[in-house]
Order: C-alpha cells, then sequence, then structure tokens
C-alpha cells in the first residue's frame, strides 16, 4: 500500500502535469493567434484585403463596361464624336469664332 508521503507526492506531480499541459496548450493557441505570417489575424488581415480586392474589381469592370460603350459610341455616332470635340477638347468648326465674356464683377460696398 501507498504511503502517505507517496499519495502526495503522486497528487502534486498530477498536479504539476496538468499545469505544464495547459500551459503548452495555452501558448498553442496563443501561437495559433499571433504566429506571424500566418496567424488567425494575419488570415482576417488578409480576407478583409480580398474583400476590398474584389469590391475595387467590381468597379473597375464597371468602368471598363462604361468606357467601352463610349468608344462604340465614339465611332459610331458623328453628333457625339462632335460634342466631345467641343466639349472636352475645345474645337471648333471650320469659319467659328468663340467669344467668351466674363460675368460682371459685384460692386464693393
Amino acid at each position: 500500500m501507498a504511503t502517505r508521503k507517496q499519495q502526495e507526492d503522486n497528487r502534486q506531480d498530477n498536479k504539476t502535469l496538468w499545469f505544464l499541459g495547459a500551459l503548452v496548450v495555452v501558448f498553442f493557441l496563443l501561437w495559433i493567434l499571433f504566429a506571424p505570417g500566418r496567424g488567425f489575424l494575419h488570415f482576417l488581415k488578409l480576407r478583409k484585403e480580398i474583400t476590398e480586392l474584389t469590391e475595387e474589381n467590381s468597379r473597375l469592370e464597371a468602368r471598363n463596361v462604361e468606357l467601352s460603350e463610349d468608344i462604340k459610341r465614339l465611332r459610331s455616332d458623328d453628333k457625339y464624336l462632335e460634342e466631345v470635340a467641343r466639349k472636352k477638347h475645345g474645337l471648333l468648326k471650320k469659319n467659328e469664332t468663340v467669344f467668351e465674356f466674363e460675368p460682371p464683377k459685384k460692386k464693393k460696398e
């Protein structure tokens, strides 16, 4: 039969073993959360970045469709081409003159 001293030593060894096991588990969980370059926080950051890039990609695709439609219209519609040339680039037809008037200035009182 085990003596009282041996039983207390076994209990103390079991407590130490459980403490060390719990410490290893806690360390492992902290490593999973904070490991540089591969931890859970890094995973969340990458997931957020993927979401942002996907949204930007959608915006760029929509802009690309708009520009493609604008190009098709410029190639096929002469009136639209003339309108764009006049408004955006300030082009004129032959024998046209542009008069620019400044708005009247307010008098100081």
